[in-house]
């Protein structure tokens, strides 16, 4: 069977197949950076001529071959998790712990019968639970699921590729404010003499109106009675905030050459889904909770573009600006009490990004390099993001592929990235996996396909 026939063959299945995702949830869909080979090589893909991953790089690589490479691949799956605090399980240890339930039984203990001696297990309680309320806070969780699926074609003078894929990133963060009331809580009972109430003033027993309440004697005008208020879940201020970032992506990319330089253009639709969820430190549950009182949708065009060069001794160098149209996404969720959907106040936004590659390809492999020209900004209060990434893919047999990278974040060091993959490539056939991880952050994908 000729390269032309198996192309007419397999093109109404995958246009099928493409047209079929689109009817699918939105919120699986987004734009993944979960190709295998890509995450083996580091996370590079900027200036590597790939029929399979130029929608996702760099669209102007689809004419850098100098053979024609037609290429159906899907699905292409992906994750990664990062958690460096085991913070569910924390949070949920917590929880258990019901320590609000046990400063209000220390206060109401104290107000039975209130002295010196007795406060201080209120005390105690208090900062048991600021303690560990405290540790919990600026706990990270970042989350991402990715899925896709390409049809291309490359060549030396012209190359398409229409793709659709999606993608899952969530950040959950402890936002740790009730310090200040609880500090200035075991403050007021240190300040108070319980064993003689008539030795306290009024003023500064006013000054301490949040945390104590007294009576004065009517006819002696003698402070008495002086009793801690009580303390209740409504007063936690923590939370549990959880943002995240359905989106869905389909698109075309287009590659020809203008003079020495390959130009590439993937005009695409895209549809995101939001997720804003708020709720106390000791209700919030991170697992289970109702998305639709949470999420909001929106739909808009955007663009990148791309352009690659290939140079007298080989090297091949290349620069795109992806989601040229900036973007911004505002969160809403539904009032428990009134059940009224309003602003959060929280916005995600899209704004452009210009990457920048090299990639040098020998018959023994392939080594590449990439760049963010600046950084991108994290939400939800996580940090941010610019990679300088690089990777090699030794491949001496034709048929099967080794690969190593390493992926430096240069605004968070925690969250560099070494890399390992292989790729199993006979008849045409393609089998891709790679693994990407530190201590504290996993990351794997996979990928089918055909290519002739």
């Amino acid at each position: 069977m000729s390269n032309r026939t198996v192309r007419n063959y397999y093109l109404p299945v995958v246009l099928l197949i493409t047209f079929s995702l689109l009817l699918v949830s939105s919120n699986l869909f987004a734009q993944s950076g979960f190709d295998p080979r890509s995450m083996g090589m580091g996370g590079t893909g900027v200036a590597v001529a790939n029929p399979a991953t130029a929608p996702f790089f760099n669209p102007a690589v689809l004419s850098i071959e100098e053979r024609e490479r037609f290429s159906i691949d899907g699905p292409i799956l992906g994750v990664r998790a990062y958690d460096p605090n085991n913070f569910r399980n924390e949070l949920n240890s917590f929880q258990n712990l019901d320590l609000v339930d046990g400063l209000q039984t220390s206060i109401s203990n104290f107000n039975l019968a209130p002295s010196e001696a007795s406060s201080t297990a209120v005390v105690a309680s208090i900062n048991e639970l600021n303690d560990s309320l405290g540790a919990l806070g600026g706990s990270p969780v970042q989350a991402n699921l990715g899925i896709g699926l390409t049809l291309g074609d490359t060549g030396q003078k012209f190359g398409w590729a229409i793709y659709t894929t999606g993608n899952g990133a969530f950040g959950t963060l402890f936002n740790y404010r009730d310090g200040a009331f609880l500090g200035g809580f075991a403050d007021a009972i240190d300040q108070v003499n319980f064993d003689n109430p008539a030795s306290n003033t009024t003023a500064q027993l006013d000054a301490l109106a949040d945390f104590i309440t007294y009576d004065v004697d009517p006819n002696t005008g003698e402070i008495t009675n002086v009793q801690v208020v009580d303390f209740s879940e409504d007063n936690i201020e923590s939370t549990v905030d959880v943002m995240g970032l359905g989106w869905m992506e389909v698109g075309v990319s287009l590659s020809t050459h203008l003079g020495d330089f390959a130009c590439g253009v993937t005009p695409k639709f895209v549809r995101a889904r939001i997720f804003d969820y708020s709720a106390s430190a000791l209700s919030a549950d991170v697992s289970d909770f109702d998305v639709t009182d949470y999420q909001t949708d929106y739909e808009n065009f955007n663009i990148d573009i791309g352009f690659a060069r290939e140079t007298a001794d080989g090297w091949i160098i290349g620069m795109v600006g992806k989601n040229l149209i900036e973007q911004k996404y505002k969160g809403y969720r539904r009032d428990p009490v009134t059940q009224v959907i309003e602003p959060t106040g929280n916005v995600i936004t899209i704004s452009p990004t210009i990457q920048v590659g090299a990639a040098r390809q020998e018959e023994w492999g392939t080594v590449a390099v990439d760049f963010d020209l600046q950084e991108t900004e994290g939400f939800n209060g996580l940090p941010g993001s610019q990679y300088l990434s690089t990777g090699v893919e030794l491949d001496p047999w034709g048929w099967g592929q080794v690969r190593a990278g390493y992926r430096a974040n240069l605004s968070d060091s925690e969250r560099s990235v070494l890399s390992a993959g292989i790729g199993i490539s006979p008849f045409g056939i393609h089998v891709d996996l790679a693994v990407a991880g530190n201590k504290n952050e996993l990351g794997a994908a996979a990928q089918f396909g055909f290519r002739f």
